[in-house]
């Protein structure tokens, strides 16, 4: 991870990179970034409202987002809104818990831009080990749910063990179902350790 990146400077290369992608658009900061409450594990909520070209400034996100650095995945959320979309964005250099969560608010048709791929329940489930991470470090959170819903997209039951064994056992049940996933697999449980 490259520290030498603030977070700040990251978010602002997001909102010039998604700006300079639709003219006119609006980029603004949401979540505990924008209440000024964040900490070392909030990830990055943005709104960028683009008006009736929704689907149009998601097909143009994968390359604004390269703009920025190496994305290592760029997901949207299956459940669909009339007028709004919720992408999920990991940099290959950035942390794991600087996951970009990007509601798109606009206008859309029915068909999904080119760059969606299947979602991944192991990628999911990684992720929840990564949230999972997140509560035990706040002190605060459902850690339990989180990895009980992470196994169970993987169709196992909930693991039994310490948080760490827990975390370690839906990390390797992500990595026997989708060996893809092994790189992030690793970063996740570097964050364990």
């Amino acid at each position: 991870m490259d520290l030498s990146v603030s977070v700040d400077d990251r978010i602002r290369a997001l909102t010039t990179a998604l700006a300079d992608a639709v003219p006119g658009s609006v980029v603004t900061l949401r979540g505990s970034r924008a209440a000024g409450t964040e900490d070392e594990f909030s990830d990055i909520d943005l709104r960028w409202g683009v008006g009736t070209i929704g689907d149009r400034a998601l097909e143009s996100l994968p390359s604004a987002l390269g703009t920025i650095g190496t994305v290592e995945s760029l997901r949207l959320d299956p459940d669909e809104e009339r007028d709004r979309r919720l992408v999920f964005v990991r940099f290959t250099d950035w942390s794991l818990f600087e996951r970009v969560d990007l509601e798109v608010a606009g206008g859309f048709g029915d068909r999904a831009p080119s760059w969606v791929r299947p979602w991944s329940p192991a990628e999911s489930a990684l992720m929840n080990a990564v949230a999972a991470v997140k509560a035990v470090g706040r002190g605060r959170g459902d850690v339990d749910g989180l990895l009980a819903r992470g196994a169970a997209r993987l169709g196992a039951p909930p693991p039994p063990g310490s948080v760490a064994e827990r975390i370690d056992a839906v990390v390797e049940a992500a990595v026997r179902a989708d060996p893809a996933q092994r790189a992030l697999a690793a970063r996740v449980r570097a964050l364990v350790t």
